[in-house]
């Protein structure tokens, strides 16, 4: 008989094994990926290298750990033999680039000191490894100089969230010999140097970078060679007025392929696939697709993974990458010659990476799902329909089967203009046969909460509406933990892709423009009304609502435009997007877009749609949640909206947490992480008459 599954907890966050984006070996029959573990004891996280062999049937071997030194290790490369993986570690005290054989053995540092090595990548001949790092000492750390903690800003990005202020120094690109020796600069200039690409013959290196004295205004970038040995300055290939991500290099060395887009929607513009001539002008092979190309589903599992850029065919007729359509990220490739593009693999779940063998028969990802955060998984390519994965770990499979996970139901929305979008919504958990009773946070038997767990014909259960960030990211069929505990706790939960969304084509990409608090809202209520409508289990008059980042600001929003909510939780959010203006790291650039022009310029519409305007109707008991040192959402945004219902007599309650970032929820300090969860459930627990947070017996 099969063991009973029991609620999620809240201490349950701790357990999972959160798999970083893979790398296939050449020959397609090994991928490597960094495997992230809490270290509780020491309130944090360690990372080691996994091997799995990609064989089909009982002739795959199973993973190895690759390293298992107490560190953090990250971003593993295969050798072009296949013989040995270049990665980042921390091990020693600071990041820094190491190699080691893939069977196993000591692994050698190639880098050390300030440089802060990032994005490896091998020669094709194997004698050299390309990195991005920073040349010189940090500003205020300068040799011969007396040591200072004062900052003296002059740059407009002069910090960023999750990695503090700007140092003072540029990034470049460096070369170093795979087998041990000094670094080599390759590029100079006082601009970021990022993105670093070899050449089929090895002789050159792409990379991207804006080289505008207004780079920190314009939100573009341009694509560059250079040659590997540094014998001469860089080649500009574009001049755009947008991004320019992700270089890869035909196989005949003619063409550069990249990720970008005109800007003309600035941040709610669709990236296109383009290809430019080493001497020519770019052209757009995906102006046609809809769908949005890499990964767009979010999540409180991982933080910004690198989705795997763009890989070529051997006969350079088809380029591979991943795409995110309607909830879900597939792997997809567009004809070169006619810029078709068609869907590789299929199923309803999240990717994380694409990375391709030298044949491009097999590609490899995370795979996770509503009930897993994720395992790593091969397709093979080539057949008549869009492939399969097939997991090669079971890291998360025994905490998942010991739990009552939910999986979500979609439905679909059409607004009265017209707009189509996807909802998913999830039941209360329910607990396997003999289940134990549910403890409170007393230790007592909670007889209601037991009872909560289960949907009962006739009875109603309170529903929380979860709003997602950006405004332009998205939700789909990605693992939460956040959802999952409200599961477990008895509640339904609502969510869904409202303008602004990824993956439902253009025109609802950009229709946030200047209409934040506008048509957005009427999508979440109508949303929610065709949600309460489909599934009258859910208790109209036990509503509460939730959101981070810009889902924090919706909730604000809302919380100031109708009384229908009995409770809210809003994380890292904004109330007062005048002064927000000057205080986030990349606020600044909404005014390119999303607000008409700089709040100087447009002072009324700035404070029209700063749900801090309407502070007098709110009246929905409201939990404030902020890291103190998020740069993303400053904290003196929850710091507002806290004086103003404190002083007026709402209920609410505001929870700050040291030293943590706009990513807490997916990466900070496991204890708060934890305590997170806690306070939500608990704000929830009672104003909605739900249940106590299930805790461990």
């Amino acid at each position: 008989m099969a063991a009973a599954k029991r609620p999620m907890t809240v201490e349950d966050i701790l357990r999972w094994k959160i798999a970083g984006p893979p790398r296939l070996s050449p020959d397609g029959t090994r991928a490597a990926c960094a495997v992230t573990a809490v270290d509780e004891a020491a309130n944090g996280y360690h990372s080691h290298l996994w091997i799995a062999g990609t064989a089909s049937g009982g002739a795959a071997a199973a993973p190895f750990e690759l390293t298992t030194a107490p560190a953090r290790d990250s971003a593993p490369h295969w050798s072009p033999d296949g013989g040995r993986v270049a990665f980042l570690s921390d091990r020693g005290g600071t990041k820094q680039l190491w190699v080691i054989p893939a069977d196993g053995g000591e692994a050698k540092a190639l880098t050390s000191g300030p440089l802060a090595p990032a994005e490896p990548r091998w020669s094709p001949d194997g004698r050299w490894i390309a990195f991005t790092g920073k040349a010189g000492e940090p500003a205020g750390r300068a040799e011969g100089r007396e040591q200072s903690d004062v900052r003296v800003i002059s740059r407009l990005h002069y910090k960023q969230d999750g990695e503090g202020f700007w140092d003072g120094r540029w990034k470049q690109i460096f070369v170093v010999p795979a087998d041990g020796g000094a670094p080599r600069q390759v590029t100079q200039g006082d601009y970021d140097h990022t993105s670093a690409a070899w050449s089929p013959d090895g002789a050159s290196l792409a990379y991207t970078g804006n080289a505008s004295p207004d780079a920190d205004l314009d939100g573009a970038s341009d694509l560059w060679i250079v040659p590997a040995d540094g014998s001469s300055g860089p080649r500009r290939l574009t001049r755009t007025v947008g991004p320019v991500e992700a270089p890869a290099w035909s196989p005949d060395g003619a063409s550069i392929a990249y990720l970008g887009h005109d800007n003309k929607f600035a941040g709610a513009t669709l990236p296109r696939v383009w290809i430019v001539p080493v001497s020519g002008t770019p052209v757009c092979l995906t102006r046609a697709y809809e769908g949005t190309i890499g990964r767009a589903i979010g999540g409180d599992v991982r933080s910004q993974p690198d989705d795997g850029g763009l890989t070529w065919a051997p006969d350079g007729r088809r380029l591979y990458f991943l795409t995110t359509e309607r909830g879900s990220c597939q792997v997809a490739s567009v004809s070169v010659p006619d810029g078709a593009v068609r869907l590789e693999t299929h199923g309803d779940h999240d990717l994380i990476g694409c990375s391709l063998d030298a044949a491009v028969r097999r590609v490899a990802c995370i795979e996770g799902d509503p009930l897993t955060p994720g395992e790593i998984a091969v397709a093979d390519l080539g057949g008549a329909r869009p492939a399969a994965f097939r997991r090669l770990s079971a890291w998360n499979v025994p905490a998942a089967e010991a739990l009552a996970l939910v999986r979500p139901e979609r439905f679909e929305y059409k607004t009265p203009d017209g707009h189509v979008f996807d909802g998913w919504v999830m039941k209360p958990a329910r607990a396997g046969a003999g289940r134990p009773a549910v403890r409170s946070a007393t230790g007592h038997d909670d007889i209601r909460a037991a009872a909560n767990h289960e949907t009962k014909v006739g009875r109603r259960v309170p529903g929380v509406l979860e709003i997602h960030g950006g405004p332009h990211g998205a939700y789909g069929y990605a693992f939460s933990n956040q959802f999952q505990l409200l599961c477990a706790a008895g509640y339904g939960v609502v969510y869904t892709n409202p303008r602004g969304s990824q993956g439902y084509g253009q025109a609802l990409l950009a229709g946030t423009h200047h209409d934040w608090g506008g048509g957005d809202y009427q999508d979440l209520m109508g949303a929610l009304d065709r949600a309460l409508a489909l599934h009258e289990w859910i208790d109209p008059d036990r509503l509460g609502v939730c959101g981070g980042s810009y889902g924090g600001y919706m909730t604000n929003w809302i919380v100031g435009h109708t009384q229908r909510f009995r409770a809210g939780v809003t994380l890292r959010s904004t109330c007062n997007r005048y002064n927000h203006w000057g205080t986030g790291d990349i606020a600044y650039h909404g005014a390119r877009f999303e607000f008409p022009g700089a709040p100087w310029e447009s002072p009324e519409f700035y404070l029209e749609r700063s749900p801090i305007t309407y502070a007098a109707q709110m009246r929905t008991p409201l939990l404030i949640m902020h890291g103190e040192s998020d740069m993303r959402c400053s904290i003196e945004q929850a710091e507002q909206l806290f004086m103003a219902l404190r002083r007026q007599g709402t209920p609410t309650l505001f929870v700050r947490f040291p030293g943590e970032s706009h990513s807490m929820s997916s990466s900070g300090q496991p204890r708060h992480r934890v305590e997170e969860m806690r306070h939500l459930l608990a704000w929830f627990h009672t104003y909605l008459d739900g249940a106590p947070a299930p805790t461990r017996a």
